[in-house]
């Protein structure tokens, strides 16, 4: 393995990626706030401000807390693994299914940053693939999210993917020059 890259977990993070998640889960409180304060009033005689504070510190455990321990394991679990002549990763911790990248398939790498990740020194490393032979199809995006120090290491993916197409280019070179002396043998 030549380079492993991992995203980094922030909660800001998390719900910027996530905004229909975020929307549900807000509205999710809104309706479930009222609720849970007047359990707390009614059966545990507490005062309307501790019951909507209990309340609220409850529907939080129960809504938004799940959400960001999973974005958590997701960024701990999941890694892109960069080898000589492919790039491996799984797409999160509930699908542990392997997914292998030629390095003959990717046609650029690239990073971008939103404007809530510049001052958390996070950025996008975006992969494009396009299959072979066939370049008026349209291909894939696979995006490794919140990354710290984006440009370096998009810098060392596309010097991991020179290197691999000058190994690439050199035995054809090579056997292209060795047929040529075989003909030129034979007369």
């Amino acid at each position: 393995m030549r380079l492993r890259i991992r995203s980094r977990f922030h909660p800001l993070m998390e719900l910027w990626h996530h905004p229909v998640r975020l929307t549900v889960s807000l509205l999710l409180i809104l309706f479930l706030l009222p609720e849970a304060a007047m359990l707390g009033q009614k059966a545990a005689d507490l005062p309307a401000y501790a019951s909507y504070m209990l309340g609220t510190l409850a529907v939080f455990l129960l809504v938004i807390a799940p959400q960001f321990c999973a974005a958590y394991l997701n960024c701990r679990h999941v890694r892109y693994d960069f080898f000589d002549d492919h790039l491996c990763f799984t797409e999160s911790i509930l699908l542990r299914d392997k997914i292998r990248i030629q390095y003959k398939s990717i046609s650029a790498v690239r990073w971008r940053q939103a404007s809530l990740q510049k001052p958390l020194r996070l950025a996008d490393i975006i992969i494009e693939t396009r299959p072979r032979g066939m370049e008026d199809m349209r291909g894939a995006e696979y995006m490794i999210i919140d990354v710290r120090a984006a440009r370096t290491k998009v810098e060392k993916i596309n010097a991991l993917l020179d290197a691999w197409r000058q190994s690439a280019a050199a035995p054809a070179s090579s056997a292209s020059g060795d047929a040529g002396a075989i003909s030129s043998d034979r007369r």
